[in-house]
């Protein structure tokens, strides 16, 4: 009896640890903004696969968090990357249409939001066969301006 006790303990405990580490990852290493303010929405799923992305291949992205500030219709979403404190690539575009409508939704949003899309990653012309890791923010922005979620972090590039 005590065998089995133990063992119902040791996968118990095995399980916890294994969804431990699967939230230390959700955000697939990307933080809160540091400095610039506090912002009212929590990003807490960010992923995407491949990871590393790979340049002119599709790819599938991953953003949930929870809206304590409704995100409005005409909000952007604003990812802009970075490579030796240059601005390499940066997309605005429209939330609501790339994230909320596709996974049958609609602005505003409230509360608690989960939303998985597929994306093209950028072909390039100038770098082959490496890859390269890039400084990165992603901003949620209301049409008044107003910030809603900012992280940072790193993102790699595979350029085949």
């Amino acid at each position: 009896m005590n065998i089995l006790l133990f063992i119902f303990l040791f996968f118990a405990t095995f399980s916890s640890s294994s969804t431990l580490i699967r939230r230390q990852d959700a955000l697939s290493g990307f933080k809160p903004c540091i400095g610039g303010g506090t912002f009212p929405n929590e990003i807490t799923t960010y992923t995407f696969t491949p990871n590393p992305l790979v340049a002119g291949q599709m790819a599938t992205g991953r953003i949930a968090g929870k809206a304590t500030v409704p995100i409005e219709n005409g909000a952007l979403y604003n990812i802009t990357t970075f490579h030796e404190n240059q601005i390499f690539l940066q997309h605005i575009i429209d939330f609501c249409k790339m994230f909320a409508i596709p996974n049958g939704s609609t602005c505003p949003i409230n509360g608690d939001y989960d939303f998985t899309i597929n994306f093209p990653v950028e072909p390039s012309t100038n770098v082959v066969n490496t890859s390269i890791e890039y400084d990165a923010r992603t901003l949620i922005i209301n049409p008044d301006g107003n910030i809603l979620s900012c992280i940072e972090g790193k993102i790699t590039f595979h350029y085949p």
